[in-house]
């Protein structure tokens, strides 16, 4: 057994853009990209639909007007913050975080005060309240709470600030302990959680929670709630003074966790980027403190999916891409990318959206274009050359095609010269040798066979100029009825040979553009053919008629008819049908094709219906324009 080898199989430049793609995949491996990483990043932060906002939180701000109003100046008096403790502490919320960096007492009345401040947090507390001072970070260290209300308890509430992924200063992430001590967040989150009856917080088995060994500290990325600058459901916020003088609505705090923040526009510590800032906006520190407390308390944190799981997934959309484009047309090939794209963009919002994972989507994106751009110039040059080819085997076809109607054309013009020839001088033989019968009989067999060649020559013919699209309509106003009588008057002599009657019941028609030389040999071959294929003492019968859009021929016979496994292919080129009863008949198989292209050509339509043993009509529909 002889094994076929697929040549294009072995040929190894058809794999060189493959092998191109996963060395260009490769090579981008290599790089981070987290410039448009954190752009992709934060579009999914934009349009983030998986969040609800559970209003928790309200944030009490100090701010200018509160200066005016009180006639202090930030951090205020700690008189002031013991009257806020004792206002809060009337509608009952369950924590209260100071995220403000108090001074030191400077005099005895600073100290009287404090003393006041600390009861009052001490009432709070002991009517189930929890309180938190919240510690930030400078130049210097630590900023604390004054040292007689450490014991209170203090967190660090630090913002982290993107230095070590896209390095742009926005807040995308949040510090969750270090050196084992948790933050303010955490701190808040567990308790409120425990207050709901849900688990505290495990920083260690927090989704998405990642630790760093030089910073000895979990963090996490955390989602945003409501736009933090500009946008419809924020978070509540209250002036400082407007809660001192009672100006809210009751229940405003109750069971919710409040946040007193400074908010001062002239002073830049107190805002922040985040993936929502339009050119020089910023948040407030206190409403992402809020966004961040409110992530941990839904546990919607961000798990960061490992690169690799991007790498892996950038090399099978390489190969998908590699094997789709290289077998479909460029046009195709644009759209499967465009169309790749979107899912990956899609998949990577949903995935974001509804279960908190963050995928990089860079690599992936940055492959499907390089796969593309690699297969598609490889994809031009192959269709080039396959266009190429194409054209060459064309011009070889049509030198060929040439060739062989030129051929057909020479040799027919030269068989009918000598065929007529021939059947002249048969005719001349026939006149001279009248009292020889059985030579004039073989005289007239030899005219019958030159006209069947002329017939099969005609035919032949007229199949080249049809397969070469060279046949061409000689239209004239013409009678229909004029033309059937015309072809019956020439079939008379081989009808009366079979003693076929031929019944004409033609009404009259307005004349109709028509080929005249093609209809006629259409009507001649439908009534030959009923001649040929009728018995003895049968009748054939041509009707017309017309109505508003066609002019109507029908030709039927009484005789053997046609059996029904052959009547869908009689109108084939080259069919005939083969039974005992026509098997004698010549034919080419040539003459209902060429009736129906005839017939076609002309916007016309034929149809046939035969019984077999009862005969055969052919229906013919001409336009009457």
């Amino acid at each position: 057994m002889k094994i076929k080898i697929n040549e294009k199989f072995y040929d190894l430049s058809n794999y060189y853009p493959l092998l191109f793609t996963v060395i260009f995949i490769v090579i981008l491996f290599q790089y981070s990209f987290s410039s448009i990483e954190a752009i992709f990043y934060d579009t999914r932060i934009k349009y983030d639909f998986g969040l609800k906002q559970q209003n928790k939180i309200v944030v009490i701000y100090m701010d200018e007007d509160s200066d005016e109003y009180l006639g202090e100046k930030y951090p205020y008096t700690f008189a002031s913050h013991a009257r806020m403790i004792k206002r809060l502490n009337q509608d009952k919320p369950a924590i209260i975080n100071y995220l403000c960096t108090l001074n030191e007492p400077e005099s005895d009345t600073d100290m009287e005060n404090l003393t006041h401040f600390e009861s009052a947090i001490e009432d709070f507390t002991a009517h189930g309240g929890l309180f938190r001072f919240g510690s930030d970070m400078d130049a210097w260290g630590e900023l604390k709470p004054p040292r007689d209300l450490q014991n209170i308890g203090y967190s660090l509430a630090l913002i982290n600030i993107d230095n070590f992924f896209a390095k742009d200063d926005v807040a995308r992430r949040a510090l969750l302990s270090i050196s084992g001590e948790s933050t303010l967040h955490v701190w808040t989150a567990s308790q409120y959680r425990k207050l709901q009856g849900d688990q505290a917080i495990d920083v260690n088995n927090l989704f998405g929670a990642y630790y760093v060994r030089e910073a000895d500290a979990f963090f996490t990325m955390y989602r945003y709630f409501t736009n933090p600058i500009d946008g419809k459901h924020k978070i509540k916020e209250i002036p400082f003074h407007r809660v001192l003088v009672g100006n809210f609505p009751e229940g405003t705090f109750k069971d919710k966790i409040v946040l007193i923040a400074p908010k001062y526009l002239s002073n830049p510590s107190n805002y922040v980027l985040t993936p929502f800032d339009k050119d020089e906006l910023k948040a407030p520190k206190a409403i992402v403190h809020a966004q961040i407390i409110e992530s941990l308390i839904q546990n919607k944190t961000i798990l960061t999916v490992p690169r690799w799981v991007s790498y892996v997934l950038a090399l099978i959309l390489g190969l998908f891409l590699s094997l789709v484009i290289s077998r479909v047309k460029p046009t195709t090939g644009l759209l499967v990318t465009f169309m790749t794209i979107a899912g990956v963009f899609i998949i990577g919002h949903l995935l974001f959206c509804l279960f908190g994972l963050w995928i990089y989507l860079t690599h992936l994106i940055l492959t499907i274009f390089v796969v593309y751009y690699i297969w598609v110039p490889f994809r031009a040059i192959a269709e080039y050359q396959t266009r190429y080819a194409i054209q060459e085997e064309s011009k070889i076809l049509k030198k060929v095609e040439s060739l062989k109607q030129n051929f057909i054309s020479l040799m027919s013009h030269d068989l009918k010269t000598p065929v007529a020839k021939i059947a002249g001088m048969a005719d001349v033989l026939i006149q001279k040798n009248r009292g020889t019968p059985e030579l004039v009989t073989g005289l007239y067999s030899i005219i019958n066979s030159t006209k069947d060649l002329n017939k099969y020559i005609t035919s032949i013919l007229d199949l080249t100029k049809i397969e070469s699209q060279n046949l061409t309509l000689n239209k004239g106003n013409k009678d229909i009825n004029q033309l059937i009588e015309t072809v019956t008057n020439g079939l008379k002599f081989e009808a009366n040979t079979k003693q076929i009657g031929v019944n004409l019941e033609l009404s009259p028609l307005y004349p109709i553009e028509v080929d005249m030389n093609l209809m006629v040999r259409v009507f001649h071959n439908l009534v030959e053919n009923a001649i040929k294929y009728s018995g003895e003492g049968t009748q054939i019968t041509l009707k017309t008629w017309d109505d508003a859009q066609w002019v109507y021929v029908r030709i039927s016979d009484n005789g053997r008819g046609i059996p029904p496994e052959d009547l869908e292919y009689i109108f084939d080129k080259f069919y005939r049908v083969k039974n005992e009863s026509t098997h004698t008949i010549k034919g080419t198989g040539l003459g209902l094709y060429l009736v129906k292209y005839f017939v076609e050509l002309h916007g016309g339509q034929i149809s046939v219906q035969s019984t077999l043993g009862k005969g055969t009509s052919f229906e013919i529909k001409l336009k009457n324009v």
